[in-house]
C-alpha cells in the first residue's frame, strides 16, 4: 500500500503534500524525512520512506502545522514525542478512532 494523500487540512488551511526524492535540510544539507513550509502551505515527504514512516512523517509535519496555525512554539523534541504518542494512540485504539470518525461524519451531515 502506497501513501497517496495529496492534501492535508490543518485547522482551516489546506496544505499540499508532495513526495520528493532526496529530501534535505536547507540549512546544512542533511537528509530529512519531512518538511513543512507553512507560508507556502506545503508539506514535503521523502519518497523512499516505507508506509509507516511516511504516515508518521505526515503526522509529524501536521503537528508542526498545528503549532504554527495556533502560534505555539514547537521544539522538535516535543513534536517528535507527540508524533510517537499520537501515532501509537491511533494504532492501538482503532475503535476509538472509528467512533471519532463516525462523530465527524454525523457533524458534517448536520452542517448540510
Amino acid at each position: 500500500m502506497e501513501l497517496d494523500i495529496k492534501k492535508s487540512k490543518i485547522l482551516g488551511s489546506y496544505y499540499d503534500v508532495e513526495y520528493v526524492d532526496n529530501l534535505r535540510d536547507e540549512t546544512d544539507g542533511h537528509k530529512i524525512s519531512g518538511r513543512i513550509i507553512e507560508v507556502d502551505k506545503l508539506i514535503k515527504i521523502e519518497k523512499s520512506l516505507g508506509l509507516q514512516n511516511k504516515l508518521q512523517t505526515l503526522l509529524h509535519e501536521d503537528i508542526h502545522g498545528l503549532c504554527w496555525e495556533y502560534v505555539i512554539d514547537d521544539p522538535e523534541k516535543v513534536v517528535g514525542q507527540m508524533t510517537s504518542g499520537i501515532f501509537a494512540l491511533i494504532v492501538d485504539n482503532p475503535e476509538f478512532i472509528k467512533k471519532i470518525l463516525e462523530f465527524a461524519s454525523l457533524q458534517k451531515k448536520g452542517d448540510e
